[in-house]
């Protein structure tokens, strides 16, 4: 996919990188969902898509994180222990981007390629922002397969695996946050726990912090393939530290605002008995 990789400049760099999801809760629209739910049977599995997906470096923070949760809410059932709620379409997409950035970050400058922290700018905007953005169509837009998205959406709405997810794995990716997302860090950590979005704005970065970097991502995605292996029939189980990667990588991606926020306080976290929990089943 042609574009310029050169930063966009204040609302224009939001209309191709989105903004970070603050520390708070994640309310999707149905529309939103219908969009997703129709994403995930299918569309990254497409050669074209893939590609612009590569290009624009998956979603936008909103999306990359509603992405996760809609598929970790509502796949009810596949292979490995959990048996269903888990981000087995995630993991396929974000081990392509983590190798891709890695790689990116590891060229050496040249002539043709003088800045190779280039590759954390998306080239392109986020499909389903575009996608939520195109004209009405007349009649009735039905979800995938005749889904009842309204259904669906309090389902996803309620994030009772994901904030499972969220509290199993806190104590192991609690330290290995963005320090530049994280309220009580006010960015004092370790700058190759960035993000990408935060990393971006550093331009450019030194060689040896590009090569720790890549290093970094190369180690989420060999705990997260393995995941992606566990949640198929010949796969090992996965333990806690592969249980993680997910959620490391998509906050490398989209920054650490939701898990942040599902995993601070189990009691404000977890759906009360009066939430949109209360529809949900299996």
């Amino acid at each position: 996919m042609a574009g310029n990789r050169s930063e966009p400049r204040g609302r224009e760099r939001d209309k191709v990188t989105g903004v970070l999801v603050p520390v708070g809760p994640l309310e999707l629209s149905v529309e939103e969902v219908r969009q997703l739910w129709s994403f995930i049977h299918g569309d990254i599995m497409d050669g074209s898509m893939r590609r612009l997906l590569r290009a624009s470096l998956g979603l936008c923070p909103r999306h990359t994180w509603a992405y996760a949760v809609v598929e970790v809410e509502l796949w009810q059932a596949g292979a490995g222990a959990r048996g269903g709620h888990q981000p087995f379409d995630v993991t396929i997409l974000y081990e392509d981007l983590l190798e891709h950035v890695a790689d990116g970050l590891d060229r050496k400058s040249s002539l043709l390629q003088r800045h190779p922290e280039e590759v954390l700018l998306p080239v392109g905007p986020c499909r389903i922002c575009q996608d939520m953005a195109s004209p009405d169509l007349p009649g009735l837009r039905m979800g995938y397969a005749n889904s009842n998205t309204e259904a669906l959406t309090t389902e996803a709405n309620a994030m009772v695996h994901t904030t499972t997810w969220c509290l199993e794995t806190v104590a192991l990716w609690r330290d290995r946050v963005c320090p530049d997302c994280d309220p009580g860090m006010q960015g004092t950590g370790d700058p190759v726990f960035l993000c990408c979005f935060h990393l971006s704005a550093r331009r450019p970065l030194p060689e040896q912090f590009r090569h720790a970097v890549a290093a970094r991502l190369r180690e989420i995605r060999g705990r997260m393939k393995h995941l992606t292996e566990s949640m198929t029939d010949y796969g090992a189980p996965a333990g806690a530290k592969e249980n993680t990667s997910w959620i490391e990588a998509i906050g490398f991606f989209a920054g650490w605002g939701l898990p942040l926020y599902l995993a601070t306080d189990p009691e404000d976290a977890w759906p009360g008995p009066d939430s949109a929990g209360a529809g949900q089943g299996d």
